[in-house]
């Protein structure tokens, strides 16, 4: 009886090792994500969209343009889960943004024209994956839109033409990194011409 629950206990113990070792493991190689505004004074962007009707009143629509990097530092592959924009209405309150699909944006990089991947999106020239291998990177733009209807109070806040928001990234892992942006306000026109029809979208 006495060498049944010492063999008991032992096993027990054992089992207990393992799994802390294995917890270990896990935590020593779960992937690590950093996200990052690419150029922050160059490529961060929000512009005014035309406004739609909704239920007999003019909605307020801005366009969000943005471009990113994440890279991976942990020593375990992760794909990305989802990557959304928060940003700031006038009464304070966090208003939550998901990515919309457009084309690739295009535009004259001197004398060349350079063609910028989408975050997630399978384009012309590039594939979409959202893998992130140990210790590499990705880069790509995403694109949000934010519309507001009503009172003003609920509009976005706009601080010398510039909108501040925050930009989270989830792994499939369930790890999550974010990162405070600033957008400048370029043109409608300007926009159109990286993505020409921008305004039909969304």
């Amino acid at each position: 009886m006495y060498i049944r629950k010492l063999l008991e206990m032992s096993a027990l113990i054992l089992s207990i090792i393992n799994g802390l070792a294995l917890l270990r493991q896990y935590l020593r190689d779960k992937p690590k994500l950093q996200v990052d505004p690419v150029h922050p004074e160059s490529y961060q962007w929000w512009f005014k969209l035309p406004s739609r009707d909704y239920k007999g009143h003019k909605t307020r629509r801005y366009g969000l343009l943005i471009y990113l990097g994440i890279s991976n530092r942990g020593l375990r592959n992760v794909s990305l889960e989802s990557w959304n924009l928060f940003v700031i209405t006038l009464n304070n309150k966090k208003h939550e943004l998901k990515p919309i699909s457009i084309p690739e944006p295009k535009g004259k990089l001197g004398d060349n024209e350079k063609i910028y991947s989408v975050l997630g999106q399978t384009g012309l020239y590039h594939n979409g994956d959202t893998l992130i291998e140990s210790g590499t990177s990705i880069s790509g733009m995403a694109y949000y839109i934010a519309e507001f209807c009503g009172d003003e109070i609920l509009d976005l806040k706009i601080c010398n033409n510039q909108i501040s928001g925050e930009v989270q990234v989830e792994g499939v892992y369930g790890k999550k990194a974010k990162t405070k942006i600033a957008l400048h306000e370029r043109s409608l026109e300007f926009i159109e011409s990286l993505i020409p029809g921008i305004e039909k979208i969304g």
